[in-house]
């Protein structure tokens, strides 16, 4: 369970943990890089045509001051650099000396391009860095702190303060100025906007604001950057992947138990329990093969239970003839007169045949308990064949009267059957009928279009069969009451090798009361099987 578990788990979140790793590997970001590069590149080709056309109409020394002109024109400040001084991979400095525009994912987002023979890349920002969204977000409210202070006397500036806490809950307060180092990139910025700021390394902002009393610094302590930490972060992954997880295991959980559940059952049935099945449950993933399971072990049990019953019966069958044989014998090496040795090689001679007779039987019925492979399809006209079956056996029994009715819809219609085991069970079903019947033996047989099926009734006028044994009937070695036939009763296995021939064609035989009086069995199959 736990292996199957983690394997899943790692199968699931391996690939997820790496598309969304930032790395210069994932597949993701290459699109998304991929994406925007093509889209941002036709869109500022024409710039950087145009752009590259005005320097070519200045000198190569006056092109910073042009750049410093269009910048004056343009939302983000355009950059010329020295090609020599700058750190590009071999990749793009070959798409460079191509001249072909290229996009870096950076923060923040730019263009590049050579420009003509020489040694300068002219840079477009395409997206505002950190620090110019810091600078547009804030200078609205600085201004307007500034416009405060500055109309509120320095004396009162205090409860100025406390009055404004609620509103900023960042924290303001008032520091010298001569308290606070400031440094030149600071002091520059302090000198363009009147106010600069500070980031800590937890990603928060200290903005230090320039009062209009020159000696003060109204200083907001801890303006987060962005309302996304990495704690947040943390937090939205942990409960992702444990919400993935709790489902992964409630996925897994049932079909270890049902596999564990199968296994336990294939061990059991493999070491002699014949009743072991599985226990699945339907909506089980494994559900159709612990029912396959269950349908083979079924099968495989009434099988054995089958060949159990064979060779038990088998065995018993044997003993009678046997029986006789040695009976027979020793009372031939006894007899007297020429008529008692002719009495007992009759006993011999019938033993015999009744011992070869079992054999065959026996044979043809576990041909027909094997591989349905045996078996040869072809189509043939079923009313004719019945008729020429009930010819060759009525034959055997010139006291019997018999009649074959053919529905119309059957008299000219084919069925895809194996001739020579369909001749067997007719065969069977007409000999076991004139077995047990009086006087008349009547053949039916029809097709049901709707089903599509053939029905075959062998009816007799005999006493009939209990509603109790038409089951019965059907299993090797069953015999009943013999007392009703007027013939040798044989070895109970015609009834069951039709009934195989029968599952053979996908079909079906049964056993009930004919409007003769007698028993009727009821041979149904397909027309095509």
């Amino acid at each position: 369970m736990i292996r199957s578990f983690l394997g899943l788990w790692f199968l699931v979140f391996g690939p997820l943990f790496f598309l969304l790793y930032p790395s210069h590997l994932n597949p993701i970001l290459l699109f998304n890089n991929y994406v925007a590069g093509q889209r941002l590149e036709r869109i500022y080709q024409g710039t950087f045509t145009l752009i590259e056309s005005r320097l070519e109409t200045v000198p190569l020394e006056a092109w910073s001051d042009e750049i410093d002109q269009l910048n004056q024109h343009f939302g983000y400040a355009l950059e010329l650099l020295d090609i020599r001084r700058t750190h590009l991979g071999v990749i793009d400095r070959d798409e460079l000396e191509q001249h072909q525009i290229i996009f870096v994912n950076e923060d923040p987002e730019f263009l590049i391009k050579k420009i003509a023979d020489t040694h300068f890349i002219l840079k477009i920002p395409v997206d505002a860095s950190e620090d110019e969204k810091i600078l547009r977000g804030s200078e609205g409210s600085v201004y307007l702190l500034q416009q405060k202070f500055a109309a509120t006397e320095q004396e009162k500036w205090p409860e100025l303060l406390n009055e404004m806490s609620n509103e900023f809950p960042f924290g303001l307060k008032i520091l010298p100025r001569n308290q606070i180092e400031i440094s030149k990139n600071e002091q520059n910025q302090l000198v363009k906007k009147s106010f600069f700021w500070r980031v800590n390394p937890t990603d928060e902002i200290t903005f230090y604001i320039s009062l209009n009393d020159g000696d003060s610094f109204l200083s907001a302590d801890l303006v987060p950057i962005s309302s996304i930490s990495s704690s947040v972060v943390i937090m939205l992954v942990l409960v992702f992947v444990v919400s993935i997880s709790a489902g992964m295991f409630f996925w897994t959980f049932p079909l270890w138990r049902d596999l564990k559940n199968l296994i336990a059952a294939t061990l059991q049935f493999g070491n002699g329990d014949l009743h072991s099945r599985a226990v699945v449950y339907k909506i089980s993933a494994v559900a159709t093969l612990g029912n396959a399971f269950n349908r083979m072990a079924e099968r495989i049990e009434q099988l054995l239970k089958g060949q159990r019953t064979l060779t038990n019966a088998i065995a018993h069958d044997l003993r009678t003839p046997l029986y006789r044989l040695r009976f027979a014998f020793e009372m031939l090496s006894n007899a007297a007169s020429d008529t008692e040795k002719q009495k007992y090689q009759k006993s011999i001679s019938k033993s015999l045949d009744d011992l070869d007779n079992l054999i065959n039987q026996t044979i043809v019925l576990s041909r027909y308990s094997g591989d349905s492979q045996l078996l040869s399809f072809s189509e043939h006209h079923l009313a004719q064949l019945i008729e020429d079956e009930c010819v060759s056996v009525f034959q055997l029994y010139p006291d019997i009267g018999y009649r074959l009715q053919v529905a119309p819809e059957a008299s000219d219609k084919l069925a895809l059957i194996d001739h020579i085991a369909m001749k067997r069970a007719l065969s069977n079903l007409l000999i076991n009928a004139c077995k047990y019947t009086r006087t008349t033996v009547v053949v039916y047989l029809s097709f049901v279009a709707e089903t599509d099926m053939f029905v075959i009734d062998v009816c007799d006028d005999g006493i009939g069969i209990d509603e109790s044994d038409w089951e019965r009937i059907f299993l090797p070695f069953e015999q009943l009451d013999n007392t009703r036939s007027h013939t040798a009763a044989g070895h109970g296995l015609g009834l069951a090798i039709v009934k195989h021939i029968a599952q053979w064609h996908q079909g079906s035989v049964c056993a009930g009361w004919s409007d003769l009086g007698g028993a009727k069995f009821t041979f149904t199959f397909p027309g095509r099987t």
